[in-house]
């Protein structure tokens, strides 16, 4: 894993988890957003809505929010009946 003040990668699953801060507002807090990729390909980016009084917790929030994701797509396959890649993914 790489680290530093304002972002973060993790593995989960044979997928990469790249969280970052992307906000911080006048009162001090921050929000943060995540790219997920496969086999180098970004396959998905959350933002969180929430606003967050500390970093870590931003970035922990939406490291959950997209591994949720992640165990999502591996429990569905994909199937020819999809008509759509993009799919909603908002951390509320």
């Amino acid at each position: 894993m790489e680290y530093d003040r304002d972002s973060k990668r993790l593995s989960y699953h044979g997928w990469e988890i790249r969280s970052h801060l992307t906000s911080a507002s006048v009162e001090g807090t921050v929000a943060a957003g995540a790219m997920v990729y496969f086999e180098e390909a970004c396959a998905v980016h959350i933002i969180s809505c929430r606003q967050f009084a500390d970093g870590g917790d931003a970035i922990h929030a939406i490291e959950i929010k997209a591994s949720l994701w992640i165990d999502e797509r591996e429990s569905h396959p994909r199937t020819s009946t999809r008509t759509s890649d993009v799919e909603p993914a908002l951390l509320s």
